[in-house]
Order: structure tokens, then sequence, then C-alpha cells
């Protein structure tokens, strides 16, 4: 009898109201669904790595409670950026040892996150990302050594890192130098700190505990496939457009000299409807993602896939960290200078350049093609095609992020143009100007639809079938992108709020009648 008076509010509400408990517990696990740490289903460079948590926003009591008083180092990244891919390893490697790091060392309070650009646009305008890998250290407010005021978790300030990753020395001694500078490091906060970055990898870990991944053997395809050049197109449309935006006259005035040589050299593209919303932003029209993106969508623009999941054949990976977006940029790029008009008042590797310098958010990448001189006088199919070779070149010795199935090769090899070399084995430009104008060549009316291996259809070059379209463009896209207008907490707390207060009024009411029958009663009495 003593243990039972002696027992807490909390045991007596689970017992008497077991699925209201329950209800209100649902609400808590889904803080973690209010879109600040990422589904682990969401495309990620860092998946298979607990040590590295994906996030999808930095609203940080969302993500945890000691989060808004912890310091987060947060790279910024695009999965399809080279470069971006390149460092990863290297920063999962950082991000393990974060945790045997010594008692009296700052950077073990940190814990170690990535946002993925080309996935979490909104966080990423909202930190004015216009170039990737960035490296950010998130740090609470009002936390400087000696401070006697706690910190304030309503606000976190936010510093650029600004030594590069590869120097591992001096970046650790920047992160370290900010954290003492800026943040009071006692025993108490290192053992919170420590313990939310050890809960929110458990929780990675748990999460995907589930996943499956596919055994199926990987071969490479050596066919050019036109939905992979239209799915470049449309995703860099779709995120990097996005990304930057159309407010200033440089990057308007790129994407619309851009667009001009993509409509003239590949029609069917889609690029005359987004000319159209160019036009309208110019004409007074505020830009916004949404109502960008709605054009993109409008555009019909052939890729295969969704949004989100653009599927890849010829620039298909061993993985989904591999290849992809940057194979399918240089088809683009390709495509445009064999097929755009070569009398034009237009140089079609002077717009690329300049579509590269505001548009490319693969900071890496958009220097070293910048630094091609490119020529008029020179054939533009052949110049790219140089370019492309010494990119393969100087990347073929790298491993950080590159395909191990897929090595990087001068380009065009013997098995696809046993003409494209001499007797000495060297490249014979005329025939590999033959080759790349014929390998590119786009007619709109010669692409059909067809099955590959696994049965799922696609389309490629083959000369006699109308080009297909999506019957209903905005269906097709919309159905790869995930909208949630009520946030899932946000609809239990509600759900559990109205409950409770039926199960007042219900109780309120019982009670009622129940003192009216007595009353009733008694009078009879």
């Amino acid at each position: 009898m003593i243990a039972e008076k002696a027992m807490p509010h909390w045991t007596e509400f689970v017992q008497k109201c077991p699925v209201l408990f329950f209800i209100l517990f649902l609400v808590a696990l889904t803080r973690l669904a209010d879109g600040q740490v990422a589904d682990p289903s969401s495309r990620s460079l860092y998946t298979d790595e607990v040590a590295v948590v994906d996030l999808s926003g930095t609203k940080w009591e969302s993500i945890h409670p000691s989060a808004p008083f912890c310091p987060w180092l947060v790279v910024f990244y695009n999965d399809g950026c080279g470069h971006c891919r390149a460092i990863a390893p290297s920063y999962c490697e950082f991000a393990a040892g974060l945790e045997s790091a010594p008692e009296d060392d700052v950077l073990r309070m940190v814990t170690a996150a990535a946002v993925n650009c080309a996935v979490q646009l909104s966080t990423c305008r909202e930190h004015e990302i216009n170039f990737v890998p960035n490296f950010f250290l998130f740090m609470p407010s009002n936390c400087a050594a000696g401070a006697k005021e706690s910190c304030d978790a309503g606000k976190m300030k936010e510093f650029v890192i600004r030594s590069s990753f590869r120097a591992q020395g001096l970046f650790r001694l920047e992160v370290q130098g900010i954290i003492k500078e800026n943040m009071h490091a006692d025993g108490s906060m290192m053992q919170r700190c420590v313990g939310m970055r050890r809960s929110l990898q458990a929780e990675k870990r748990a999460r995907r505990g589930g996943e499956s991944s596919s055994t199926d053997p990987f071969v490479e395809t050596r066919q050019l496939y036109a939905t992979d050049i239209a799915g470049a197109f449309f995703l860099t449309m779709w995120n990097e457009v996005s990304l930057v935006g159309l407010d200033s006259p440089g990057p308007l005035g790129a994407v619309k000299c851009f667009l001009r040589i993509v409509e003239a050299a590949l029609p069917g593209l889609g690029a005359d409807a987004l000319l159209e919303a160019v036009a309208e932003i110019e004409n007074g029209t505020r830009f916004s993602v949404e109502s960008w993106q709605e054009a993109v969508l409008a555009a019909r623009i052939p890729y295969y896939g969704a949004p989100n999941e653009v599927q890849w054949r010829t620039c298909k990976g061993s993985s989904p960290s591999y290849r992809g977006f940057p194979c399918g940029m240089w088809l683009l790029y390709h495509s445009i200078t064999v097929n755009v008009d070569a009398g034009g008042d237009t140089n079609p590797l002077e717009a690329i350049q300049e579509y590269v310098r505001y548009f490319f958010s693969c900071e890496e990448c958009r220097q070293h093609f910048l630094e091609f001189n490119f020529t008029r006088d020179d054939d533009p199919v052949l110049q790219l095609w140089r370019a492309h070779n010494n990119v393969n070149a100087r990347l073929a010795p790298v491993k950080e992020g590159a395909d191990p199935f897929v090595p990087k090769r001068q380009f065009p090899d013997a098995e696809i143009c046993g003409k494209c070399r001499n007797s000495l084995g060297a490249f014979d430009e005329s025939e590999v100007a033959v080759f790349l104008r014929k390998w590119y060549e786009w007619d709109p009316s010669a692409i059909s639809t067809s099955t590959d291996e696994s049965g799922n259809s696609s389309y490629f070059f083959r000369p006699g079938s109308p080009m297909p379209f999506y019957k209903d463009p905005k269906k097709q896209h919309r159905d790869g992108v995930r909208y949630d207008p009520v946030p899932l907490h946000v609809f239990l707390t509600v759900f559990v709020t109205v409950a409770v207060l039926n199960a007042g009024i219900f109780r309120t009411r019982r009670r009622s009648v129940r003192s009216l029958l007595h009353q009733h009663c008694r009078q009879k009495i």
C-alpha cells in the first residue's frame, strides 16, 4: 500500500490513459520528422556513415533538446559535385575521430553533420550557399568563455571555415580556435554534447538498419541515351538555377544566353518554355524558387525519373554516389557544341563558360572549367573534347570519389571508334571530329522509346520514330517530390489536444449526468 501511494504521477497517468500516453510519445518521437534530420532514404553521400548526421534543416531545437547548446560542424555539399565526393571519405574519418578526441579537446563536443543542397534547397538558400563544399561551424550565442549567463538557445551563431579541408591540421586548428573563443566548455557541457552526438548517431544507425542494398552486378552502358542529356538539363535548371536565383543581371543574362543555345542546338528539351519564364523576370516578375521550379516542370523536359530521383543510363555509376549529374553535364555540353549552328552569333563555349561561372555549384570544378582558354578560331567540338580528355587524364589517378568500375579513360576508345587513332596510337582529330558529330547528333524526330534489360522504358537515338513526351508532365515530375503541408508532429499535437478536450468534456458531462441522476433518486426517496 505504501508503495502504491508513493507511485509517481506519470506512472498513474500511463496506467489510466495508456492510449493517450502512446500518442504523446509519438509526438515526442516525431520531432525528428520536422524536416531537420534527413530521412534515411534521402540522397546522401553519408548514408552509410553514422558519425555524420544528415540534416535537412537547421532548426536546432527540433533536432535534439541539446542541439542549440552544442557546436555543430556542417558541410553543405551537392552529391553531384565531384570534389564533394572526393572529400567525403576524409570527412567521415574526421567525424568518426571526434569520439576519440582527448577529454580536454573542444573538438570532442562537436557533432559533424551534412546538408545535401541538391535535395535541401531551401536550407542552402537560407544560409546563402552559392558554391560547395562549404563548411560552417554553428555555435550557441552567449556561451563565451567566462560568461556567467547560460547559452542562448534561441539563436545560433554561424562561422564560415576558411581553411581548406584538405589541410586537415589547419582546418582543425581553426575550428578549435573558434570554439575556444566563443564558448565556455566545462565538463558538464562536454558530457551533454557528447551524449547528444551519440544519441543522434544511434538513431541514424537504427533508422538505416532495415535497409537492404542491391546485389545486382554493375555493367557500364556504352550507348548514348538522350534522357541522360535531358536529365542533366533538368537538374541544372531545377537545382542550380534555383540555388543561385535570378535576382541580379549577371546570372539572369548567363541563363538567358545558355537557354538560347540549348533551344537552338537541342530542340525538344524545353528551353523555349524556360526562356518565356526568363522574359517574365526581365519584365519585372519577382524571382522565387517555387515559381521557377513550376516553370521547369511545365517545360516538359523529357528526362527519366523524378525531380529528386533522376535515373541515369549512359551515366549510371556502380552506386548512386558515382557519376550521374557531372557525366550528364558533359554530355549536354558536347551535344550543344555539335548541334549548334557554327555560323551563329553566339559562341557556344563562351555561353557555356558564362553559365558555369554563375551556376556550377562545385567550386573546384567551376574554377577548373573557367581556366580553359577556348577560342573562336578553333572548332568548338574539338576544343571541348580536348578539355574533357584533359580532365579525365588529371582525375584518372584520383581514387577518392571515383567509380572503381568506370575508370577515367580517354574518349573515344577503340571499342567505340576504331578509326579515331592512327597507327602510332595517337588520336586522329579529323576522324574524332567526324565521330563526335555522329555520336552527339541530335534529332527530336529520331528519338524513340525502348526498354532496357530490366524492362524499363527509356529513350535513345534511333531513326524513324517521334520523340515521346509525358502526357501529364506535372504529375510525372511531382510523383518524386515529397510535400508535407502539415508537419507530422503538428498534426499529432493538434490531434492530442482535441482528444484531451473531448475527453474532458465527456468526463464533465458524465459527472453532471450522474449528479442529476443522484439528485433525482434522492427526491424520489
